[in-house]
């Protein structure tokens, strides 16, 4: 009966169905812009290469946590119940980032030290969660005595991709300015009345009338 509902939350977590075949968990909505996101997962199969593999879920908001919302804004409980939701699989270093800081389980007694001395994220952005994971990853392998490189982010979104209202509002101020431009176009043309109708034909023109 107690194993009910901890299996009945194991179905709703996200990342405890992405992290058995993935090293990292990202929020699916808004999501980590491309050239971060690729920088994370190169990042980790850089570490794993090295002999330090590491799982990393990377949790925005509430909707991320699924079943168990309770546990946002508490990373470690939360690093905790979800290796025990992946512990069949791996028994990697798991690295959880929130906006109000990280939690890990299976660190190395060198390393627990090195993640106290990361900074937390400076907001909820996934962009900005997604690239302090990538700062503690760095941290940690070095701290483990498996040093990585910190990988170059090419571009990257601060909002987390690009906006609706950037994609569909474009179209529409082109068709606003279109409108305009033809209103101060009608506008600006002469009135049809003003136009001078041509001039009558002179009555020189006129063809002679045939004698009687």
């Amino acid at each position: 009966m107690l194993a009910a509902p901890a299996a009945a939350l194991a179905d709703g977590d996200p990342a405890s169905d992405v992290l058995p075949l993935q090293d990292v968990y990202l929020p699916y909505s808004p999501q980590v812009s491309p050239p971060v996101a690729s920088a994370l997962r190169t990042l980790l199969k850089e570490t794993r290469a090295a002999g330090y593999p590491l799982k990393v879920a990377v949790i925005a908001s509430p909707t991320d946590l699924g079943a168990v919302p309770d546990l946002f804004g508490q990373p470690q409980r939360y690093a905790s119940f979800l290796g025990n939701e992946i512990s069949f699989n791996s028994h990697d270093t798991l690295l959880v980032v929130m906006p109000s800081g990280y939690g890990a389980v299976n660190l190395p007694a060198s390393a627990t030290a090195a993640l106290q001395g990361v900074a937390s994220p400076s907001g909820s952005n996934p962009d900005t969660l997604a690239k302090a994971g990538i700062a503690a990853v760095v941290q940690l392998a070095r701290a483990a005595g498996h040093p990585v490189a910190a990988p170059k982010i090419s571009g990257g979104s601060s909002g987390g991709g690009t906006s609706p209202a950037v994609v569909f509002g474009a179209p529409v101020a082109l068709l606003a300015l279109a409108g305009v431009l033809m209103m101060l176009r009608r506008r600006t043309a002469p009135p049809v009345d003003a136009v001078e109708e041509p001039a009558a034909p002179e009555a020189a023109e006129r063809q002679p009338q045939g004698e009687v």
